[in-house]
């Protein structure tokens, strides 16, 4: 599980890297306007991950019919929970550091969506281990 654990974050946090790197590079040397940039980013990083996180985090076989709606669904609820928890948390601790917010809200997020892809997204049909 450990394992497992360690390349969802190496998968999650690549793909951040990536994501932020392709905004960047389609508006400031792409010439896309903001919104054209961040979406294109943001649809390339998500099949991206959704890609490793299929076959290297939680080597599934299952079909793409069943695991890439899911990994969509889960997606939209971890961004929901961390809009949700971010607002909470700055409403309830108006004090705290927006750092800090947004790294409890991200590991909350991130928690239950290794949760729900490890049983619920990519549980179906696991490669064997080799």
């Amino acid at each position: 599980m450990h394992g497992r654990m360690a390349r969802f974050l190496v998968v999650g946090g690549g793909c951040a890297l990536l994501y932020f790197a392709l905004a960047w590079v389609l508006q400031a040397r792409g010439g896309f306007p903001p919104f054209l940039a961040t979406a294109a980013a943001y649809l390339i990083s998500f099949g991206i991950a959704y890609a490793l996180q299929r076959a290297w985090t939680f080597e599934s076989n299952a079909s793409h019919t069943v695991t890439l709606p899911r990994y969509a669904a889960v997606q939209a609820l971890a961004a929901l929970l961390t809009a949700a928890s971010t607002q909470a948390l700055a409403h309830y601790y108006p004090s705290s550091s927006n750092m800090v917010i947004a790294a409890v809200s991200t590991v909350l997020a991130g928690s239950i969506s290794f949760v729900l892809s490890s049983t619920w997204v990519f549980s179906h049909v696991s490669k064997p281990s080799q």
